[in-house]
């Protein structure tokens, strides 16, 4: 140890704790206690950011994919094994968000609370540290000045003996030397001697001092000792409280010991193991293969199609909500129509969403035929044709415009509106889409429609004719098309 003297101060010779200052490192801990519990606030942080981004990143992409799968071409068995890949990446980001909030909510707010209980910090300083830093120099400064005292009495012992040494070797010098005088030689030995006896003062006072001081001692270790151990005290309970977070960080990062990660992959498996490709082969062929249904082609007898013809145009009447889907000559269209050559046939109808159905319905045919899209959907075009010298189909259904329409009891056929209208005329019949009608005739071969309503069924004549001015044969013609399908 050494005196500086420029500031008065004892300075460290040694790394020791007893030195005078080197109590420093041990308070400064306090201070790194502090700071270390910021850290590692800012390091479970980001590990729940990681988390939580984790987590993220594989709902996207679990969605990216599943997209990608359910408009690609796989399919069966084997796109449920894909999509089961995806279902651990969802259940494993729930995982990791549960591991994010765990983190977020315990772990951190547990050491924000202890770092608020443990350390009181101001703009300038941490209570805990000054108040061991205080403690230490007031233990400390007696000893101090004993030891403050032990370095000046040294440092005078060692003047002096260096001082007794330099007039011994002018003495002995002088003594060999004939150019001085005997009275230089004589006040050159008096010198030597009083230097030797102030050497003898100075290492008198020197013993002294550490007599004190080494008497002192053990008084200044105990002081230091129970300051000391407070600090231990402190640095216990800092890593004591930090062992048991990282315990608790463990608990929630080994998601091994987890039963629902154990459960995910377990389903996965399952599902994996579930693939089949026997079944999605069989499935396949039943569905784009060689096991799939086909009406194959039979020999069919004409039945004619059934129209429902408006009579005339109305100005209030606009056709939004038809589509023309055909146009052709109604003379290669329109036939006779015998009811007398049809037998009967029984058609089960599949019943529509909010319709009503009759599950058994009465068709004349002369022969059975297979279901065909030809034979479901009836599109009546309005047109005209310029062979004048063609026969009128429709002449022997001309009548007045007021005849009543008789129901002859003959069975009619069920047909379904594929649009709204709103009768123009007194004799024209309302319906919606999906109303269920019947379109019959009467015995002179005239047409109508039956509608189901709630409150029963009416009759209603639906066709009239009129002739067109376009039209130089005379011949009349339906100018109004409807579009509806056959059961």
């Amino acid at each position: 140890m050494s005196h500086h003297s420029d500031d008065n101060m004892l300075i460290a010779t040694s790394d020791s704790f007893w030195e005078p200052g080197n109590y420093k490192k041990t308070t400064k801990r306090i201070e790194d206690g502090y700071k270390l519990c910021q850290e590692l606030i800012a390091l479970v942080s980001e590990r729940a950011e990681i988390e939580k981004n984790y987590a993220k990143a594989l709902k996207a992409w679990s969605k990216k994919w599943n997209d990608s799968i359910e408009k690609g071409p796989e399919y069966g068995t084997t796109e449920a094994a894909w999509k089961g890949v995806l279902g651990e990446a969802d259940r494993r980001c729930d995982l990791h968000s549960k591991i994010r909030d765990n983190l977020v909510n315990d772990v951190l707010n547990k050491i924000k609370q202890w770092q608020k209980d443990t350390y009181h910090k101001s703009m300038m300083h941490i209570k805990e540290k000054k108040d061991m830093d205080d403690a230490f120099k007031k233990a400390q400064k007696p000893w101090a000045k004993l030891l403050q005292k032990v370095e000046k009495a040294k440092s005078d012992y060692h003047t002096a003996c260096k001082t007794e040494k330099s007039a011994a070797n002018q003495e002995r010098n002088a003594a060999g030397d004939s150019s001085f005088s005997a009275d230089q030689v004589k006040k050159m030995q008096d010198r030597v001697q009083k230097s030797k006896e102030e050497v003898q003062k100075c290492r008198e006072k020197y013993e002294l001092a550490l007599q004190e001081i080494n008497q002192y001692n053990p008084k200044y270790m105990e002081d230091m000792t129970v300051v000391f151990d407070k600090c231990q005290e402190l640095e216990a309970q800092r890593l004591n409280f930090i062992k048991a977070t990282l315990f608790e960080i463990h608990k929630y990062l080994n998601i091994s010991q987890d039963p629902t990660l154990t459960q995910i992959y377990e389903e996965l498996y399952h599902t994996i193991n579930n693939a089949d490709y026997e079944k999605d082969l069989k499935w396949w062929s039943s569905n784009h293969g060689v096991n799939m249904a086909m009406n194959w082609p039979q020999f069919e007898d004409y039945t004619e199609e059934f129209r429902d013809i408006h009579k005339g145009k109305s100005k209030d009447s606009s056709p939004s909500g038809i589509t023309l889907i055909h146009q052709r000559p109604v003379g290669e269209d329109l036939h006779d129509y015998s009811a007398t050559q049809k037998s009967l046939k029984k058609v089960t109808t599949a019943k529509p969403n909010n319709v009503p159905v009759p599950q058994e319905k009465e068709v004349k045919q002369t022969a059975e035929k297979s279901e065909s899209p030809s034979n479901r959907v009836s599109a009546i075009t309005n047109g005209s044709t310029n062979k004048a010298n063609e026969s009128n189909p429709f002449e022997e259904e001309d009548w007045e415009e007021n005849d009543a329409l008789v129901d002859h009891g003959e069975p009619g056929v069920p047909v379904r509106a594929l649009y709204d209208y709103e009768g123009a005329e007194n004799d024209e019949l309302s319906f919606k889409t999906g109303d269920v009608l019947k379109n019959w005739r009467t015995k002179t071969n005239k047409a109508g429609v039956r509608a189901e309503r709630t409150a029963g069924w009416d009759c209603t004549p639906r066709i009239t004719w009129k002739s067109c001015p376009n039209n130089t044969a005379g011949e009349k013609m339906p100018e109004v098309l409807y579009f509806v399908v056959i059961f």
